[in-house]
């Protein structure tokens, strides 16, 4: 990972110039951003854990012009940038986030109000579909294996049997699969 973080009027440039007028200014900028991503001149990897705000409007802004825009080859490059730059970005942030349903605004799990629009967020129909953390009562993603808030423990770890069932050999908990009879020791992506 190589790349230089923009500085804060590079990042002003960059968001006018998506939303310019000039459909010529809106596809340059757009090839300029893969560009950058292709060739690792900026870091947007870490711009996303340091600047999340610049981030979440880049995507949301470009998500839109390949949504809404009036020239299709300004849609076409969008559909590009994009996904070229959700695979640079912090995977979590483009994974089964919620988006307010007033705004569109990406939240996460834990906000009470929409940052954008203010809007409460446990009225929104995704609210519902997330646990909340036994000890203090908020929001958490499925996960997650402590709560953001207080720390609790969410998923309890379980002692896996340091012998492998089948062929009795010794095996390191970690295992997904024994090395010596192949047999499958515990679910994969299971809690």
């Amino acid at each position: 990972m190589g790349g230089k973080i923009l500085s804060e009027e590079e990042r002003r440039h960059m968001l006018e110039k998506l939303e310019s007028k000039i459909v010529a200014t809106r596809f340059m900028t757009l090839k300029y951003i893969t560009s950058t991503i292709n060739q690792d001149k900026v870091d947007y990897a870490k711009m996303d854990m340091e600047l999340p705000d610049f981030t979440k409007a880049l995507v949301r802004i470009i998500e839109n012009l390949g949504q809404k825009d009036t020239e299709e080859m300004v849609k076409r490059e969008a559909g590009v940038c994009l996904e070229n730059l959700k695979k640079k970005l912090n995977p979590t942030l483009m994974h089964d986030v919620p988006m307010c349903t007033s705004c569109g605004e990406r939240v996460v799990v834990s906000y009470r109000f929409c940052t954008k629009c203010g809007v409460e967020m446990k009225s929104q129909k995704w609210a519902t579909t997330y646990k909340l953390c036994e000890k203090c009562g908020n929001p958490y993603d499925p996960k997650w294996n402590n709560c953001s808030f207080c720390g609790n423990q969410l998923i309890k770890k379980v002692e896996v049997a340091k012998i492998c069932p089948f062929c009795k050999k010794g095996i390191e908990p970690s295992w997904l699969m024994c090395p010596f009879c192949g047999s499958k020791l515990k679910l994969i992506g299971g809690t």
